[in-house]
């Protein structure tokens, strides 16, 4: 039954960041709803559910992008698997207290890898200016709204 949850949570994560998260950006720069339900589904499941919860919703999220195939459901795989590591290793019973920080270094990881891989790509902007213009602000606003959708996941899996 749970896993039927966490796919409607997903599906939701992705309609609303498709509509309700585009309408309430900030300066062009909105939180990644997707990313913070990888990163809780991670922390409370393990590596293996994070590699499969960020792969599958970061496959979805590039299916309706316009963006290159697969760079997300690469950064939110990876991202996934390393917090469902840290999970076992650091915090496995208090890590929501700590979401806030696991969600900006996440958030900072995530960033970086998809800047690397369109980088590779051929895509021209430098690192400088795309941490002060978009990865820090991102991770800063995803990292407020984090505490939130844990919130929200641990009260709709319960």
């Amino acid at each position: 039954m749970k896993i039927y949850l966490k796919i409607a949570l997903v599906a939701l994560a992705l309609l609303l960041q498709l509509t309700l998260i585009n309408l309430i950006s900030l300066q062009g720069l909105k939180p990644d709803l997707i990313l913070l339900v990888v990163v809780v589904f991670s922390l409370m499941g393990g590596a293996e559910e994070g590699c499969v919860s960020g792969f599958a919703a970061g496959l979805l999220q590039d299916i309706f992008s316009s963006g290159l195939l697969g760079v997300n459901a690469l950064a939110k795989t990876v991202i996934g698997f390393s917090c469902g590591i840290l999970r076992n290793k650091v915090f496995p019973e208090h890590f929501s207290s700590f979401i806030p920080l696991i969600a900006f270094i996440a958030s900072l990881g995530h960033s970086l890898i998809i800047f690397f891989v369109l980088r590779a790509f051929g895509v021209e902007y430098t690192l400088s200016w795309s941490l002060k213009q978009i990865i820090l602000p991102e991770a800063l606003f995803n990292s407020l709204l984090s505490p939130l959708v844990l919130l929200i996941i641990t009260r709709v899996l319960k």
